[in-house]
């Protein structure tokens, strides 16, 4: 019979697996600063999308409703880029936390080789220090919570946000309507002609019940 060693060790050991680092806070700002640009992109896009399907609405049965969605999803975007604006602030303040505890790290450094030496001339350290430095850790896991709990928040289209998007359409809507009110000016002042039937004009009625009067 063959033997394998492997089997008379109890099994043949793996290697633990090697973690990735963690990324730094740098990275971490980086990261959330190109997705707000891209979800900026995605807003403009949305917006445009919205005015398109709003200029169709005499051919596009369904412009009204493509419309109203690419409202929404602007909506929704806009508050998932403001979130992320938020997390970008909380990821800048643990910049400025970690650099304040950089700084804190030395200075409790030079304070413990200070404490040695005083400790070479005092046998027992006063209760008050041990106090102090049990509050100091308790303050810094109440604030890492907070950080922690903010970061996990998330938000989702309120109730008024389909109102600020109706109100949003009709406004588009107006906007619209005006262009085209234009629009059929500009070819009865350039033209001096009668304009094509689909942008009637509510001057002529009026000029054929002048006639008969002149006469």
């Amino acid at each position: 019979l063959q033997t394998h060693p492997e089997r008379a060790m109890g099994g043949r050991q793996s290697k633990p697996e090697e973690r990735a680092p963690a990324p730094s806070l740098e990275d971490a700002a980086g990261n959330i600063d190109k997705k707000i640009e891209e979800i900026e992109e995605k807003i403009q896009k949305a917006q445009e999308e919205a005015k398109q399907y709003v200029a169709q609405q005499s051919t596009n049965a369904t412009a009204k409703a493509r419309a109203m969605q690419a409202l929404k999803r602007k909506k929704m975007l806009e508050q998932q880029r403001d979130q992320l604006v938020n997390t970008h602030f909380n990821v800048e303040n643990m910049r400025i936390q970690q650099d304040q505890a950089e700084i804190n790290a030395q200075t409790v450094l030079a304070m413990k080789e200070a404490n040695d030496k005083l400790k070479q001339q005092q046998k027992q350290m006063g209760v008050e220090d041990v106090e102090k430095l049990t509050d100091d850790i308790a303050d810094m896991q109440a604030e890492m919570k907070d950080i922690q709990a903010a970061l996990a928040a998330s938000s989702s289209l309120g109730a008024g946000g389909e109102e600020e998007a109706e109100d949003e359409l009709k406004a588009l809507y107006a906007q619209q309507a005006q262009k085209e009110a234009e629009e059929a000016m500009a070819i009865l002042a350039g033209g001096g002609g009668v304009p094509a039937p689909v942008a009637p004009t509510p001057a002529a009625p009026a000029a054929a019940k002048a006639a008969p009067v002149a006469s």
